[in-house]
């Protein structure tokens, strides 16, 4: 098994975006999809699924990488230590890699 952890910043944005209603219904569910397929099967299952759209980023996010949870928003990823432990950093709802 996988620990799957959200940054502060993170936690804090997706609180805002559930308030906001930023996020639907069906995004926090594929939401908490996510986060238990990634808790049980790992990185490896995600990249090669295909469900998720995972896929590296470049530039400032080199070492990370992105997983589609709708057509527009993504969870943005790193693994730490060897797979043992995920930080997810961000969650979008439009793309937004920044």
């Amino acid at each position: 098994m996988y620990k799957v952890l959200l940054t502060k910043r993170c936690s804090n944005q997706l609180i805002k975006q559930k308030k906001s209603s930023e996020l639907s219904s069906n995004d926090l569910i594929n939401i908490r999809t996510w986060i238990s397929e990634m808790t049980i099967l790992g990185p490896d299952y995600i990249k090669a699924c295909g469900h998720w759209n995972d896929h590296k980023l470049k530039g400032e996010r080199q070492r990370q990488r992105a997983s589609g949870f709708s057509s527009s928003g993504r969870i943005i990823y790193k693994v730490k230590d060897n797979k043992v432990e995920i930080n997810v950093v961000k969650i979008t709802v439009n793309y937004d890699y920044s």
